[in-house]
């Protein structure tokens, strides 16, 4: 099985330690985004094609045109874990290494000072499941209420009222300090989670 590790302005001591960590467990493949000639950018990486919601510790932060931001001064950190997830993803990562990879990303994003974060893990199971967090501030805690709410999804109810969706992403909500579904795809198509609930068209 292998997990797939991809990053942009991350140092190599913190590609190393991510490395070293998801080594005792998987096959990792590691790859960087370089800001010429590399075949990847953010769209396809961390998924800007959808969207995304930038939150900071302060209601107050601005963001650039369009609402986002200079993608060339951010920092992005993709995870991908061949993992289903469930209520035992924890323990089929072993509770130790998910403790200390959480530690991890919240310390590299600490690291980043005020300056942008975009996160995303993947879980690649026989659903597709997705969080995706773009942070930008000096404060912690938002950030690592978001990474420390992760294993507590698998339990609500827009996560289990959905068993035949290919792919669920799920964006942190500032507001309401807790993860919440953005979009679901059956059969090739795109629902939206919109006022608590699935859209329409999805039952």
């Amino acid at each position: 099985m292998y997990a797939r590790l991809v990053h942009r302005n991350l140092s190599q001591a913190e590609v190393e330690v991510l490395f070293n960590l998801l080594s005792e467990r998987f096959e990792v493949v590691e790859e960087m985004i370089r800001d010429e000639g590399y075949g990847y950018d953010e769209e396809v990486v961390f998924g800007w094609d959808e969207g995304y919601e930038g939150i900071s510790d302060s209601s107050s932060s601005t963001s650039s045109k369009g609402g986002r931001v200079d993608s060339m001064l951010m920092s992005i950190l993709s995870i991908d874990l061949p993992l289903q997830y469930d209520v035992n993803f924890v323990k089929d990562i072993g509770f130790e290494r998910w403790e200390a990879l959480k530690e991890i990303i919240k310390n590299i994003r600490w690291r980043r000072g005020k300056g942008v974060f975009a996160f995303r893990l993947r879980f690649l199971g026989s659903q597709t499941i997705v969080f995706s967090i773009v942070y930008r501030g000096s404060g912690k805690v938002l950030f690592n209420k978001a990474i420390e709410g992760i294993e507590y999804v698998a339990d609500t109810m827009p996560f289990r009222s959905l068993p035949d969706a290919k792919e669920i992403r799920f964006v942190f909500s500032r507001e309401e300090m807790r993860w919440r579904p953005r979009s679901a795809y059956i059969d090739g198509k795109e629902y939206r989670y919109v006022e608590g609930r699935w859209n329409d068209n999805i039952r």
